[in-house]
């Protein structure tokens, strides 16, 4: 158990909220100490650092607090857009959970998720994004994704048809029939969900129960007005602690996945096939993002026999 882990045990929820806020403003006071980043100099990181293109899927992790701009954050949708052009997709996260709230805990809370309205907590930018004329968000209680391009619909159409968040029919899992890339902007691989379809992929077979046992049914809201019922399932957050940092660095060619620390500024970049099919692969012969005192002794087993 880490110290934050114990510290939101022990200390009243003001002053786990109060170190947080002090943390992050710690982090920021060093960020605006670093160059300012221009609009040139951030296409030229989409083009050149991450190999963004015309007509690319684009799935974007993002924390503008990270991030020292010289521009107005909203103008990052635009500036991806303007790369990938009209023929190009753009998805983010959209989660209605705010941290330090778990999705296990917003589920407990019988929150109603409305598609058309619950804001998104995963940051400014996707905020931003969900309120984009055209923006389609998949009808997800606790791991929604916006998408905003041609094939938007196709791309989230299927989230609520599974009880697991990032298997086959989530968007996440679809990025790989994309063969979309994955940027990281103001942060690196820890904050990238598109590495839980390993997880789903597997589902009983991972080596980590990174799920809660209950399966929740939530209320949710669709585009209709009409009230749906989806299953999912929600994280176990003492299981799921995985060094994906460490990972990456150690297992993954950083043809298929690398971070980068740009004017002291964190990026990330991810061909999201090449990934995942490595990811299994990987996964199958006992590597995974996990420490290894979290899996499973049936698991264990089979790698030490």
């Amino acid at each position: 158990m880490s110290i934050a882990d114990i510290a939101r045990k022990l200390l009243p929820g003001s002053a786990v909220a109060s170190i947080a806020r002090s943390r992050r403003n710690s982090r920021r006071a060093k960020i605006q100490k670093l160059p300012a980043l221009t609009e040139t100099g951030f296409t030229d990181i989409l083009v050149n650092e991450r190999s963004l293109d015309t007509g690319d899927t684009v799935y974007v992790g993002s924390s503008i607090g990270q991030l020292n701009l010289d521009f107005a954050f909203y103008r990052i949708l635009a500036l991806i857009q303007d790369v990938i052009g009209p023929k190009g997709n753009v998805l983010f996260p959209t989660y209605p959970n705010r941290s330090p709230m778990s999705s296990y805990e917003y589920l407990l809370k019988e929150n109603i998720f409305d598609v058309r309205r619950t804001p998104s907590y995963t940051g400014l930018l996707s905020e931003f994004a969900r309120r984009q004329r055209g923006a389609l968000r998949s009808l997800h209680p606790t791991k929604s994704v916006c998408a905003i391009g041609p094939d938007a619909e196709d791309l989230t159409r299927d989230h609520q048809n599974s009880t697991y968040p990032h298997d086959s029919c989530s968007p996440f899992y679809r990025l790989t029939d994309y063969g979309a890339k994955v940027i990281g902007i103001g942060v690196w691989s820890d904050y990238i969900s598109f590495l839980h379809c390993t997880e789903d992929a597997l589902k009983e077979k991972f080596p980590v129960p990174v799920y809660h046992q209950r399966l929740f049914k939530a209320k949710c809201i669709n585009y209709m007005g009409e009230t749906e019922l989806v299953e999912t399932r929600a994280h176990n957050m003492d299981m799921v602690k995985p060094d994906a940092v460490s990972f990456v660095k150690e297992h993954i060619l950083p043809e298929i996945c690398s971070n980068l620390t740009i004017n002291g500024m964190k990026f990330v970049r991810a061909d999201a096939r090449p990934l995942f099919d490595e990811m299994l692969r990987l996964t199958r012969s006992g590597i995974t993002p996990y420490p290894r005192n979290l899996y499973a002794k049936e698991f264990v087993k089979t790698l030490n026999p």
